[in-house]
């Protein structure tokens, strides 16, 4: 038995035949190849069915970022159509490609709801948020779009425990604040600044005026310092793993030291109007040396 909604038929999962379930994994498998260059030369090297389950979580995520970046629709409305197409997820039910490879994903790894519900705040809280005061407001952001997903995959990774989930959130901030600083002048074009107005005004700088000429000096000055705190993070993350764990949470290690490199990267970069990239070379021998790590 069907039912309808405003975007489409409603299917049970277990009405999903295999076809439609290899679509499904096709679909997220090609957005993610397409658009999580950082990411998806962790996932490339994880065995079919977890790789099937973080891509169906990616898509997910970029779904989000789709409903609160895309100025062509109404962001408030598509944040709600998610929220109701994670709900279908939830009751074991699907209406596309997204849905039906997350249900699936949620199912045989029963995924927390609880996780999903804080992601959700996050990318609302980019609706309503345009400025942070503080360091501590800019934190619960970044644990609640990044640290979130970490807690999930955790999940995927077969490596749910204390210390892997205090891994996940200092890793996840981390890399969000390595994001934050990466994409400054993308960011002030969509009208926010994620850099807590506090460390602006400790560097004196003007928030109209970040790119001029006349700051530059004091936004690598300021650069530098959120990027320590960033590595600071980053090296929390480290001191939380301990050898048993690396054997299934090695993507989230490729992922750690593709961020650390960028992280450097933007440290010695000029022009921070530009965005620092990693060519796919540097990735595979990042993740490769992550591999070789582990399995000596």
């Amino acid at each position: 038995m069907t039912e309808k909604s405003e975007t489409g038929e409603i299917r049970r999962l277990e009405q999903a035949s295999d076809s439609e379930l290899k679509q499904a994994w096709q679909t997220c498998a090609r957005l993610t190849r397409r658009h999580a260059g950082n990411f998806y030369y962790a996932f490339i090297f994880m065995p079919v069915e977890r790789r099937r389950a973080i891509q169906a979580l990616y898509a997910f995520c970029r779904a989000g970022d789709d409903a609160v970046d895309e100025e062509t629709r109404d962001p408030a409305a598509s944040l709600a159509r998610l929220r109701e197409r994670l709900d279908l997820c939830y009751d074991d039910c699907y209406i596309d490609d997204l849905t039906l490879a997350l249900a699936h994903a949620i199912r045989n790894f029963e995924l927390e709801r609880r996780h999903f519900e804080e992601l959700l705040l996050g990318v609302e809280m980019d609706l309503n948020v345009k400025r942070y005061q503080s360091f501590d407001e800019l934190r619960l952001y970044c644990y609640r779009v990044a640290s979130t997903v970490g807690l999930l995959c955790l999940r995927i990774f077969g490596c749910d425990t204390e210390d892997s989930r205090k891994y996940a959130e200092t890793l996840g901030i981390g890399m969000q604040l390595t994001n934050i600083l990466r994409d400054i002048r993308e960011d002030l074009e969509r009208g926010r600044i994620y850099i807590p107005l506090e460390d602006l005004r400790r560097f004196d700088i003007d928030e109209q005026a970040l790119f001029l000429p006349g700051s530059n000096h004091h936004l690598q000055e300021l650069v530098k310092c959120m990027a320590a705190r960033a590595e600071a993070f980053l090296d929390e993350a480290d001191g939380c793993l301990k050898n048993e764990m690396k054997r299934c949470l090695y993507p989230a290690m490729i992922m750690a030291a593709i961020y650390r490199e960028i992280l450097h990267k933007i440290c010695t970069f000029n022009d921070l109007g530009l965005r620092v990239e990693l060519t796919r070379t540097n990735k595979i021998k990042i993740a490769q040396q992550i591999l070789d790590g582990i399995l000596r």
